[in-house]
Order: C-alpha cells, then structure tokens, then sequence
C-alpha cells in the first residue's frame, strides 16, 4: 500500500510546512521596536549587553532581508560577533534567534537544529516565541531523519521529534473551531501523527490522525493517506478501506489512490469489493494494464467463479487488453477443467494451440487426451508439441512420450524419449525411475521372447 514509509517521511520531511511558523514565532528580534515590546510583555524582562547592542546596531535593518545570499553574508558577520564578543546567556540567544531566522532565508534550515537547541536550553523569550521555536525543532528533527541514510541518526530524531512535540502540545490547549490559531495546531497535529506513524507506535499515530481529520472542515489528502495508513499497520483493513472510500469519492481522480483502495479490500477479505474498485478505476481511465485485468481474473478464480473469469479471460485476449499467449490461453482452459466441462477444454486447447509456433498448448492437449482415454489421439498430439519445440520443460514432455509411446508398443521410441528426459535436469527423479522401471521390465520380456542366435527351432509335432 501506499504506504508512508521512508519515502513518505522524506517527502513530508522536505515539504518545510512547519519552518513558516517557527520563523514567525521566533521572529521578535527582527520586529520593529513598538511590536517587540508588546511581544515581550509575557516575557522575563532580559536586555542586551552594551556590546551586544553596538553589534546589532549597523545591521539591523540589513536584518530585514529575505535575499538568501545577503541572508548569508549576514550569518557570517553574526557568527563573527559570537566568537568575538564569547557571548552567553540572553546575548546569544538574542543571537542564536537572528541566525535561526537568516538560516531559514537562506535556505540552509538543518544547520538551524544547533542554534535552536542553545535557544531552548533556556527560556529567555515570551511563550509564543517559544513555543514556536519548538514546534519549528521538532519540524527539523523530522527533516532531518527523513532525508539521511543513518538509521541510528534517524530513530534518534524522531524520538527527539516525539519529545519537542510532547511538551509542545502540554503547553497548548485545543482551540476551539474557527480560532485563528487552529491551522498551526492542524500541522502540529500532522507533524505529530507522522512522527508517531514512523516511531511505529501505530495506536497513538491511528488516535492522532482520526483527531487531525476531526480537526478539519476539509481534511487534506494527506491527513486521509495517514489515517488509512495507521489503521493498516493497526490491523483494521476494514476501517482502512472504508477511510479511503471516503477520501477517493472526492479525489476520484488520483490514479494511485484506486490501487490502495483495491489493495485496501484485498486486506481485509473483501475481494467482489476489490474487483468493483477496479471496475469504477476504469471507467475513470485507470488500472487498465494487462497486469490490472489479469489481478481481476485472479480475483474471480479466488472466488471460483470460473465461469465469469473464463469469459472474462477470452474475451480480454481476443479484444487485446491482455497478451494473446499461451500461459492465458492455458489459464482459460483450467476453468473449465475446474467446471469439469471436458468439451470446452478441448476446444480451448484444440483452437487455440493452432495459434502459436510453439508447443505448450499442444502438450496440455496431449495430457488431457490421454488421461481422458483418448490413447492414440493423445500420442499425437504430443507428437506435435515435441515437434513444434519452444517447450517450457521439454524433459517432461518427452517423459510423456517414452510412457505414451511405451503403451502403444512402440518401444524403440520409448527408449530414445526416456534418455531425452533423463538428460534433460528439468524432471523429477521418482518420475524418471518410476518409468524406468516399467522400461526396464519390458526390455527383460522381451529379450526373454527373442529365440537365441543359431538355436535350432523345436520340430512342429
């Protein structure tokens, strides 16, 4: 299924849907003076050192830019100031918040996980502030194991994700429907629920997506994708399929979510849903590959209806929507052996074989013949196929033709095909010495029939 594995968390990882907030909470240095004061009025009352002040001073309104590469030659003159001033305490975390903000401007966000760490260590700022720069920690975290190769490194992220998170959501309360704060809890929420799906803690990650949905008005695909996905991996397939309905009525449109949807009801048993998933995909122009017909005829002979899959069958290969060969051609026949209609297995076998070079067809043919009673036919048949070659295991089909020719005495060739399948590696041992007992045997009659060279015959009385 679809499935949100590591491919998933990379995706969700370099979406940075969560950065926007963390920046514009953790952005109060950079505001005009009036709105930094009303934004620290929650806040522990801390001012920058003499020193600190004098470096900012020249640059504070280059601070204001959102040109990455001016963003960059500012990180340079910010990082200079730390190591010239040995700054501490509120200073640099006054710092470390300006180098948070022009790492995300100048698209460098993993290198904002240290100077966020140093922030936070302390609580030098108002909560909000805070708050954000955690939500914006845990966001990176996940960037970060989402796009590394280190699984160690990975699993550690995500638990220090999952931690950021846990206090985050300590600290806020649930809005209420409507309040402008409920978009930045609807992404803590789909952070959180990602993280606890990639922690495998499946439960939580299913409670947590349903929460998400409850959330919205209009649930994003992503939300729907993750439920699904959590009430997969908890077991309950039914619920999954029934989530995704829901969600593909409105996105009837998006090719791969028909395969997770038909995969969905395949989990749970479902199969005549499954195959009517199908059926509403094609109208729509999807999962109409050769591969996606034949899972269809899988599903019917699953529930042996092998009349419908046999009709379905033959009138995709003549029609074209799967290949005209001789394994489907085959398929087809095993139907109606299936519904012991020994007619129409000849008959599928008979017109169809004359459609191929090759001998395969020709060889069930021959099997069927001879196992019906029809010994003579049969031989000939198999005869055929051998001659006609492009035989899947041509050392089974002359294994048939020692024991068919035996039975028609016809001895010579019973040998020459016995010492084919011998040579030939693709036949069981217990088949080759069953026959070759019975060759054995017959060659001993017979040379015990055969008068000796230059006996005298015995005189007719």
């Amino acid at each position: 299924m679809a499935t949100l594995r590591s491919s998933r968390l990379r995706s969700f990882a370099r979406a940075g849907t969560l950065l926007r907030l963390g920046a514009l909470l953790a952005g109060c240095a950079l505001l005009p003076s009036a709105a930094r004061a009303q934004a620290a009025q929650a806040a522990p009352q801390y001012e920058l050192s003499s020193a600190a002040s004098d470096e900012i001073g020249p640059i504070r309104e280059d601070l204001q830019s959102e040109d990455p590469q001016k963003c960059i030659e500012l990180l340079k003159k910010i990082d200079a100031a730390i190591i010239k001033l040995k700054l501490k305490g509120y200073d640099l975390a006054y710092f470390n918040q300006i180098k948070f903000t022009l790492l995300i401007r100048s698209g460098q966000a993993l290198k904002a996980i240290q100077p966020l760490e140093e922030i936070l260590a302390g609580d030098y700022f108002p909560q909000d502030a805070q708050l954000g720069m955690t939500l914006a920690l845990a966001q990176l975290y996940m960037q970060d194991g989402g796009t590394t190769n280190d699984e160690k490194l990975r699993e550690k992220r995500l638990a220090q994700a999952k931690a950021r998170l846990d206090k985050w959501f300590a600290a806020v309360p649930e809005p209420v429907l409507g309040s402008d704060k409920m978009s930045v809890y609807i992404d803590a929420t789909s952070l959180y629920a990602n993280c606890l799906y990639f922690l495998k803690e499946y439960q939580k990650a299913y409670a947590t997506a349903q929460k998400l949905v409850r959330l919205s008005v209009e649930p994003n695909d992503q939300a729907w994708i993750l439920l699904f996905a959590a009430q997969q991996e908890c077991g309950a397939n039914a619920e999954a399929a029934e989530t995704f309905e829901m969600f593909i009525r409105k996105f009837p449109e998006k090719k791969d979510y028909w395969l997770q949807l038909t995969q969905a009801y395949l989990s749970s048993d479902q199969s005549i849903r499954a195959i009517l998933s199908y059926q509403r995909a094609q109208s729509y122009g999807f999962m109409n590959q050769p591969s996606d017909y034949m899972n269809v005829f899988g599903l019917y002979y699953r529930l042996e209806e092998y009349s419908r899959a046999s009709q379905l069958l033959e009138s995709w290969i003549k029609s074209g929507k799967v290949e005209d060969n001789e394994d489907n051609w085959e398929l087809v026949s095993v139907c109606f052996q299936n519904l012991r209609r020994e007619d129409a297995v000849r008959k599928i076998l008979d017109e169809s074989r004359k459609r191929f070079k090759t001998g395969n067809l020709d060889f069930q043919l021959a099997q069927y013949l001879w196992y019906d009673g029809k010994y003579k036919e049969g031989l000939e048949v198999a005869t055929t196929a051998w001659k006609k070659g492009g035989l899947k295991k041509p050392g089974r089909t002359a294994l048939f033709l020692s024991t068919a020719n035996f039975e028609q005495r016809k001895y010579d060739e019973a040998m020459k095909f016995f010492k084919i399948a011998k040579e030939s590696g693709d036949v069981e041992k217990r088949d080759l010495d069953r026959v070759g007992r019975i060759l054995a045997e017959a060659e001993e009659i017979l040379q015990s029939r055969t008068p000796e060279a230059g006996a005298t015959p015995a005189a007719t009385p």
